[in-house]
């Protein structure tokens, strides 16, 4: 009895089995403070208070005090449940951290994969496999393990494409270059990147095709990201025009149409840069941004409509290359598509209040205006703008009032009406505008030569004053009824 007692293993063992006891109660305490915390470490200290300590000092006791060889079973089992206890506590930390990595991060940062989360896991399960089989049970794991690697030399051989694929798998997961959404392109593909995996990526592409390709193909190609750094994108659409305009005339056309078409960002605002000059033509740059490159053959689409819109109204012809070398003259074709005085004549005498003015009136008038086209949905003339007289030849057109919230019609105009809105002023936010139905053909007076020569009719001023007023109260009359809906109790305040 007195040697045992001098046995120092055995005064470490009496030593444990007494703090025993109160570092289970310390850490009863530690996992109650941390269930009120609702922390996630509460479970790895569970782990560790009801199962590592105990069987850690159970495997101690049987072979310090009792002293049991390692190939004892009590041993074995005992060593084999505290390994088991500790990679169950290890798994659980991890767990915590795992949560913590993958919940959503800061704005402009990727999450982390999934994949590379699964790595710790991973290894904790192989070494306490390690630790199992070669430290508890005394299993010699050098066969095994050259075999092993025997065998895995002959898989890569074997599967040398498929390894390769996932390899780049993994290198695309932790680099991230894209992610499911964005919109990439390399070689002559293009589309929208729908899931990344281990072993191939999937791209829709803007036909509707579903395209998969291997990793390894992705890791070696050179890859544009459209929507990295940032979904902004500048998209540059090549325009030839009439060696005959001036440079000036032809960038305020085709930056009036980039400003026009739907999707085109204001800052940073469209410019457009000479790139060719080489009668009979001029090749131009225009240079638009938009927020979503899956909008870029729908912007593209709708600049080309609006320039050639613009070309026509500004008076700056686009030419055919192969008509311009030969057979087409740009500037005499752009003066022939002038209508003739005649047809301006007859313009004038669709307005049923115009007709009332005699030749000479007509005539001034013919003199004072110019024609203009629009596309539809395009914007003919706005509150704040200039204070011209429209007479509206060809199509159809509405006066509406436009505000962040929508449009609100007021009236529609046609063939034969005149408008202008130089008397209609912006009122909280909202605006009367004029806007094109359709394809509208229009001839613009200047305001200050239109009114010298109706003002030598009193007949004509009086009733376009009456027209002006009525116009001013159906305005009115919308705007109240916008303030009525947009009340909160139903009412106007």
């Amino acid at each position: 009895m007195t040697e045992v007692l001098r046995d120092p293993a055995t005064g470490w063992s009496a030593l444990m089995i007494v703090l025993l006891p109160l570092v289970i109660i310390g850490a009863g305490e530690v996992e109650e403070r941390l269930r009120q915390r609702d922390s996630g470490l509460r479970r790895p200290v569970g782990i560790l208070r009801t199962w590592v300590l105990p069987l850690f000092v159970a495997w101690y006791v049987a072979r310090a005090v009792f002293g049991l060889p390692d190939d004892n079973l009590v041993v074995i089992v005992l060593g084999s449940a505290l390994v088991v206890a500790l990679a169950a506590a290890a798994l659980a930390i991890f767990a915590v951290l795992v949560d913590r990595l993958a919940a959503p991060r800061r704005e402009g940062r990727a999450p982390i994969p999934q994949l590379l989360l699964m790595l710790p896991r991973l290894a904790v399960v192989l070494v306490a496999a390690w630790l199992l089989l070669a430290g508890v049970w005394n299993v010699d794991l050098s066969a095994a393990l050259t075999a092993l690697g025997v065998t895995s030399l002959v898989v890569s051989f074997a599967l040398q494409d498929p390894l390769s694929s996932l390899a780049s798998g993994f290198l695309l997961l932790s680099d991230q270059p894209f992610q499911p959404g964005d919109w990439v392109a390399f070689e002559e593909m293009e589309g929208r990147v729908t899931d990344v995996n281990w072993r191939t990526t999937r791209i829709e592409t803007r036909n509707g095709d579903l395209v998969v390709i291997p990793n390894g193909t992705l890791a070696n190609a050179n890859l544009t990201n459209f929507d990295r750094p940032v979904h902004r994108h500048r998209l540059v659409v090549p325009v030839q025009v009439a060696y005959s305009n001036s440079p000036t005339n032809a960038k305020e056309m085709l930056l009036a149409a980039a400003r026009a078409t739907p999707g085109v960002l204001e800052d940073p605002p469209p410019i457009a840069m000479v790139v060719q000059v080489d009668d009979p033509l001029m090749g131009y740059d225009v240079a638009m941004w938009i927020d979503d490159y899956a909008l870029a053959p729908i912007v593209t689409s709708d600049f080309g409509s609006l320039v050639w819109y613009h070309s026509h109204r500004r008076g700056v012809p686009l030419p055919s290359p192969a008509q311009d070398l030969y057979l087409w003259d740009g500037p005499d074709a752009a003066v022939a598509d002038v209508p003739e005085r005649t047809e301006v004549l007859e313009w004038l005498r669709e307005s049923p209040l115009l007709v009332q003015l005699d030749e000479d009136a007509l005539d001034a008038l013919a003199d004072a205006g110019v024609v203009r086209r629009y596309a539809r949905g395009e914007l003919i003339v706005a509150s704040g703008g200039d204070a011209d007289l429209f007479l509206l030849h060809r199509g159809h057109a509405a006066l509406v009032l436009r505000s962040e919230d929508g449009d609100s019609p007021v009236m529609d105009y046609g063939v034969g009406d005149l408008f202008g809105l130089g008397e209609q002023p912006a009122v909280d936010g909202v605006r009367p505008v004029v806007v094109a139905v359709d394809d509208c053909d229009v001839f613009a007076m200047s305001a200050a030569d239109a009114g010298t020569v109706i003002s030598r009719t009193p007949s004509l001023s009086g009733a376009l004053d009456q027209l002006s007023a009525s116009r001013h109260r159906r305005v009115q009359h919308v705007l109240r009824r916008r303030a009525t809906n947009h009340a909160p109790d139903g009412r106007v305040g």
